[in-house]
């Protein structure tokens, strides 16, 4: 059974190391059914969490989720399997506005505004290829912005659950 378009990558068991399993490849059933659970156990944590953190209702944030991923799956035809969450990048953002006096509507219209410019950065990609990303977003500017998303996520960690240990 080729399994929706994927084919079994080797045996579908064992991976030498460095071995990447390709987009149009899988592993047996019981490994990909086994990592996909595991993915999903994963990211429906921030489907909660980033909500909750933001003063969001996690229910949209899940139906939001459901319904990217299905128009994911759609528009690359299935080729590419993956769950789309919500990102806990924008919780710093979100304490910003909070803190310039900004409700959940305030929050919801820009992270809807951020989405439509995410869509067209998706848009520009898909027609001029993926060597965009690597002239406007080099590694050295990629890990800065890492290393700073996760600045901003200190503070709410100490705040949030180093009183309670």
């Amino acid at each position: 059974m080729a399994g929706f378009g994927w084919k079994l990558h080797g045996d579908g068991k064992n991976l030498l190391p460095g071995e990447v399993v390709k987009p149009d490849e899988r592993l047996s059933w019981g490994r990909t059914v086994g990592l996909g659970a595991q993915h999903v156990v994963s990211m429906i944590g921030a489907c909660f969490v980033a909500p909750v953190l933001m003063g969001l209702d996690p229910n949209l944030a899940l139906m939001a989720s459901g319904v990217a991923t299905i128009l994911f799956l759609l528009l690359t035809r299935g080729r590419i399997p993956s769950y789309l969450v919500s990102s806990l990048s924008f919780v710093g953002v979100a304490a910003v506005i909070a803190g310039q006096g900004g409700d959940a509507g305030t929050l919801t219209g820009a992270l809807f505004v951020v989405g439509a410019a995410l869509a067209l950065c998706g848009v520009i990609i898909q027609v001029i290829g993926g060597k965009v990303i690597h002239a406007v977003l080099p590694p050295a500017v990629t890990g800065a912005v890492v290393m700073l998303i996760g600045f901003n996520l200190a503070p709410v960690t100490a705040g949030t659950y180093w009183p309670q240990d």
